[in-house]
C-alpha cells in the first residue's frame, strides 16, 4: 500500500503540476543538443587532484542534514574532494546569494524556488526576478546537453529550470505549504476529524481556546512563516483562481479592501486571535519544539519540516492537512511549489566536480535517500519516496497546484502595507506592529497598492 500510495503521489505531482499554467520563461521545453561553451561533458573524469566544493544554501535543520549526508557519499566516492558549506537565513540568503556570486567565491550554488513568478502582461514595469538577472549576467551553468538531464521529470525541468529553452539548474523537489501540522492526541481527546470547511476548521480552534489550549503557533520571529506561509495557505484556501485575483489586483477589478477581500481580512483577524501568545518572538526553528511539547495543537508550516518534528520526538503523532475554505474538497489538496534548486556557477574553477556532484545527485539510488531525508514529492520518474510522512498525504496530492506566493508580483516601491503577499498581518497590533485593525490595514494595503501602480504607469 505505501508503494502505491507513493507511486499515486508522484504521478499526481507529475501532470497537476505540468497544468499549472507556468510563467512565459518557463514554458520551452529544452532542446537536445548545444554547442554552448559552459558546458562540460560530465562522462570526462576530472583530475583527481584535492578539490573543496564551495556550497551556499540557507538555515532549515532537515534540508541542512539532508545536503551534509550527500556531500559525505559524494566524498566517499571521489575521496579527493571535500566541501565547505556555508549558510544564513532564509530571509538573509538572498543577500549572500548576491554577494558570494559577485564575489566569485562559490561553486553550488542552492536556491529557494524555481523559476517562476515571471512578470506578465499586466504587471507593469515589475522587476523581473533574480533568477534570470543571474542568468542573463552569465552567473548560471548552462547544463541543457549535460546526459544527466534525462534522468529527471520533464516535467519539471521545462517548468522550473529553463529559461528560453536552455537548462540552468536541478529542482530537487515539491512541497506543499498551505496547511498545519496538528497534534493527533489531541485532536483525538477532543473528537475532532481533519476539517474540510473554514466553519469545521473555525470551530475547532474556538474548542481549543474556549479549553485553555493555544490553537496554533507559528516561528513568527523570521516573518516568513506568517507573512508568505500563512498568507499563501489563507488566500488559496479562499480565493478559487489565484492568478485572476492577482490581475484583478493590477487591473482594478478587484482591491484589497474590496467586499470579498474584506470577508479574507476578517478570517485573517481569526487567524491572529488563534494564533500562540508572542509568537511573534519565537524563531522558526524553536516552533517545532514547542508544537511536539505541547504548547499549541497546530503549527504553521509546510510539509517539508516534517523531519524536524520527528527529531524532536519518533514516537509523537502528527498530522498535516490545507487551510479549508468554504468548500469541503474532501480532502482538501495540497498548494505549494517547486523547492530547493541547485545550480552552478559558471566561472567556478571545479565546474568539472560541480558537474560531476549533478550527476551523482542524478543517479536513483543516490537521489531516492536524499529526497526521502528531505520530505519532499519526489521530481524524478520511477524514484519511490520512503518518507512515511510524504506518503501519508497521497490523498491531499491528488490535484497540487502552486500556491499564492507563486501568482502574485507586487509593483515597483510598494509600500510596506501590501509588501510581500499584499496581506502584510505582522503589522497588526495584535502581533506587535502598529495597525490596529484588519480594516485600517486593509485600506492602507490598497492605497500602498494604487500609488505603486499609479507610479508604475506614469513611468511607462
Amino acid at each position: 500500500m505505501k508503494k502505491l500510495l507513493a507511486i499515486v503521489t508522484i504521478i499526481a505531482l507529475v501532470f497537476s503540476l505540468a497544468s499549472c499554467g507556468a510563467k512565459e520563461a518557463t514554458t520551452t521545453p529544452p532542446p537536445a543538443q548545444s554547442s554552448d561553451q559552459n558546458n562540460t561533458d560530465t562522462q570526462t573524469q576530472p583530475s583527481d587532484e584535492k578539490v573543496t566544493l564551495r556550497m551556499i544554501t540557507w538555515v532549515q535543520e532537515s534540508n541542512e542534514r539532508a545536503i551534509a549526508e550527500l556531500n559525505a557519499k559524494f566524498s566517499e566516492k571521489y575521496p579527493n574532494v571535500s566541501f565547505v558549506v556555508d549558510t544564513v537565513n532564509a530571509n538573509d540568503y538572498p543577500t549572500l546569494q548576491n554577494t558570494r556570486i559577485t564575489a566569485g567565491d562559490v561553486d553550488i550554488i542552492t536556491n529557494l524556488s524555481a523559476f517562476d513568478t515571471y512578470p506578465q502582461d499586466f504587471t507593469i514595469g515589475a522587476d523581473k526576478p533574480a533568477w534570470e538577472t543571474f542568468i542573463l549576467s552569465g552567473a548560471y551553468l548552462d547544463i541543457t546537453d549535460q546526459p544527466f538531464i534525462k534522468n529527471w521529470d520533464p516535467n519539471m525541468i521545462a517548468n522550473a529550470v529553463s529559461y528560453k529553452g536552455r537548462v540552468y539548474g536541478i529542482d530537487v523537489g515539491a512541497v506543499g505549504f498551505n496547511g498545519v501540522f496538528y497534534n493527533k492526541k489531541i485532536f483525538d481527546q477532543y473528537g475532532f476529524k481533519e476539517p474540510g470547511t473554514w466553519a469545521e476548521f473555525e470551530n475547532i480552534c474556538n474548542t481549543l481556546k474556549a479549553n485553555n489550549i493555544t490553537p496554533i503557533t507559528v516561528g513568527g520571529a523570521d516573518s516568513w512563516p506568517l507573512t508568505s506561509v500563512g498568507v499563501s495557505a489563507m488566500v488559496g484556501a479562499f480565493e478559487k483562481d489565484l492568478n485572476e485575483y492577482a490581475k484583478g489586483l493590477w487591473t482594478g477589478t478587484r482591491k484589497l479592501n474590496d467586499e470579498r477581500s474584506m470577508q479574507l481580512w476578517k478570517r485573517f483577524e481569526q487567524l491572529v486571535s488563534w494564533l500562540e501568545p508572542n509568537c511573534m518572538a519565537i524563531s522558526y526553528g524553536d516552533a517545532p519544539g514547542r508544537f511536539v511539547a505541547g504548547k499549541a495543537a497546530m503549527m504553521i508550516d509546510g510539509t517539508w519540516n516534517s523531519a524536524a518534528i520527528e527529531d524532536l520526538d519518533p514516537n509523537f503523532e502528527y498530522g498535516y492537512f490545507p487551510i479549508p475554505g468554504d468548500v469541503d474538497g474532501k480532502p482538501n489538496q495540497l498548494q505549494g511549489k517547486y523547492d530547493m534548486q541547485f545550480n552552478i556557477y559558471a566561472n567556478s574553477p571545479h565546474k568539472d566536480w560541480a558537474l560531476k556532484y549533478f550527476d551523482f545527485l542524478s543517479q536513483k539510488e543516490v537521489y531516492g535517500p536524499f529526497v526521502s531525508a528531505l520530505g519532499f514529492f519526489p521530481t524524478m520518474p520511477g524514484v519511490e519516496t520512503s518518507n512515511e510522512f510524504v506518503n501519508s498525504l497521497a490523498d491531499k496530492n491528488q490535484n497540487f497546484s502552486l500556491a499564492w506566493e507563486k501568482f502574485i508580483i507586487t509593483p515597483k516601491g510598494i509600500g510596506q502595507y501590501a509588501a510581500g503577499q499584499c496581506f502584510n498581518i505582522n503589522l497588526l497590533k495584535a502581533l506587535g506592529g502598529t495597525v490596529d485593525s484588519v480594516e485600517e490595514l486593509a485600506n492602507l494595503a490598497q492605497q500602498d497598492w494604487e500609488a505603486a501602480v499609479a507610479a508604475a504607469k506614469a513611468a511607462q
